[in-house]
């Protein structure tokens, strides 16, 4: 018998891309899933290159992976835009590998990396990838090939939606807090701002999904992470627990 193919999700990633001077990565991420599901507090994922992030210990991949070199990549659960989530075909490769996977190979050619996730390999899946000078989301589902788009520079809002997309109640008001959140020429208040956003319990709907911190008995967020990398280093934080009530703290970046 083989891995659960249910993915260790990061469901809500804020991300504010070349909008500070130095510091092209400022990220902050809650990952929501089911509350007994186990993991482990982010460690080695890969030794070289080196490649940090939390691990899922039911299907054994990880939801956000940080490369000590400022790289990252993360995955989220995909919705369809109409009707319930579509139940995953485990006979497709497990979408928790894909993060690692992403931060080992040839960053020159993540576009086809990318385009070669699907469709029919994985069950749906949102990708974010981040190298050293570019960022990229891409959609993957079953309704065609894979969609690769570049962000431009400033705040976007990756959920189990089309990035930034607006149709959504939770992504405006998400991307809507981010623009208030926003510092220019400050990393660390912006951080600070996006860190507030992650614990508000405020929905966009009525329902308590759609918060940021969604206290759920079943399911909801169960930790968060935030990153900030430039021409300083990589300052990586994590708090395993809702960010409501629970710290934040610093993970080694070097082995």
């Amino acid at each position: 018998m083989g891995r659960p193919h249910t993915i260790p999700t990061v469901c809500t990633i804020l991300l504010a891309w070349s909008a500070h001077p130095g510091v092209p990565v400022v990220l902050a991420a809650n990952r929501d899933e089911l509350i007994a599901r186990p993991s482990e507090a982010p460690g080695v994922l890969h030794a070289d290159p080196l490649v940090l992030g939390g691990r899922d210990l039911v299907a054994g991949g990880t939801w956000l992976a940080v490369g000590a070199d400022g790289r990252l990549c993360a995955v989220t659960n995909r919705h369809p835009a109409q009707g319930p989530p579509v139940a995953p075909d485990p006979s497709r490769r497990s979408r928790g590998d894909i993060p690692i996977d992403l931060l080992t190979v040839d960053a020159a050619e993540m576009p086809e990396h990318l385009a070669a996730l699907g469709p029919g390999v994985y069950n749906p899946v949102n990708v974010l990838w981040i190298g050293h000078d570019r960022a990229l989301v891409a959609h993957v589902d079953d309704s065609g090939p894979v969609r690769v788009m570049e962000l431009a520079p400033g705040p976007h809002v990756l959920t189990t939606r089309d990035v930034d997309d607006t149709s959504n109640p939770k992504v405006a008001m998400l991307l809507e807090g981010m623009q208030r959140a926003m510092t220019p020429g400050d990393a660390d208040a912006t951080i600070a701002g996006l860190r507030v956003m992650l614990a508000d319990h405020t929905t966009a709907t009525g329902s308590e999904v759609d918060a940021a911190c969604i206290h759920g008995e079943v399911y909801g967020t169960v930790s968060s992470s935030t990153v900030v990398a430039g021409n300083s280093g990589v300052v990586y934080e994590y708090a395993p627990g809702r960010p409501c009530v629970t710290p934040f703290s610093r993970v080694a970046t070097e082995l």
